[in-house]
């Protein structure tokens, strides 16, 4: 089975430009939990051009979450922001360039309903 992060982060940082991250920069830590041990990766954007690194640097936003989730972000099977506000990812620093970054996650695959099903939503009175 491929690596849904690391083909993510090599398709961004083998692009040349990036248009959404155009008026964008900055060094976002990803910090990613998974048996007991935690995967850095650190993206660092300039105007559009994006690295990658595993290499120990400040960083001006550090997110942190378990890998299994992260994977469900870049594979547009979690929605990145549901997940902060559950509480499922911490952030640290200049949220600003997490909800950025967040919007090169891919759309839900064909044939996943991300709408609340009528016997999920809240009924009312």
């Amino acid at each position: 089975m491929a690596d849904a992060i690391a083909e993510f982060l090599d398709a961004l940082t083998r692009a040349d430009h990036v248009p959404l991250l155009e008026g964008v920069s900055g060094a976002l830590r990803v910090e990613l939990e998974s048996g007991g041990q935690t995967e850095r990766r650190l993206i660092v954007i300039d105007r559009g051009s994006v690295s990658e690194s595993r290499r120990h640097a400040k960083a001006d936003c550090t997110i942190r979450t378990d890998r299994e989730l992260f994977e469900g972000m870049v594979s547009g099977r979690v929605n990145a922001m549901a997940a902060l506000l559950r509480g499922q990812v911490g952030v640290e620093g200049d949220p600003n360039l997490l909800l950025q970054f967040q919007r090169l996650f891919p759309s839900p695959p064909p044939g996943v309903n991300t709408k609340r099903t009528r016997s999920t939503a809240r009924k009312r009175p």
